[in-house]
């Protein structure tokens, strides 16, 4: 489900050992306040380093000797085989970047 770039890796190792991938909400602006749906927005997948405060909302797995807890409503996009944890740089930054991940979203 997860493949974590080789660079992502050592980073990961260096700092904690474990990563955790959530959903975060990004409201968009606009919209009608006589709406059922006051929140609108997109979910976008967030990487962070460390376990979770409470990992038992979370499903787990482990590739090679990282810890991935990731939320249970995440799952590879259509055309991708898995999910890749990749490293960015620019400059003097460094972070970690996700891609091929889709948010399950149901709406009541």
């Amino acid at each position: 489900m997860f493949i974590i770039e080789q660079a992502a890796a050592k980073y990961i190792n260096a700092r904690s050992g474990s990563v955790v991938v959530s959903l975060k909400l990004e409201p968009a602006m606009g919209g009608c306040a006589c709406s059922a749906r006051h929140i609108t927005g997109s979910y976008l997948p967030v990487i962070t380093l460390g376990p979770p405060t409470e990992p038992d909302q979370y499903n787990q797995v482990s590739i090679d000797d990282i810890t991935v807890f990731y939320a249970p409503n995440i799952q590879p996009k259509a055309d991708y085989p898995s999910m890749v944890i990749r490293m960015k740089k620019m400059l003097l930054w460094s972070w970690l970047e996700i891609e091929g991940a889709k948010p399950i979203a149901s709406f009541k």
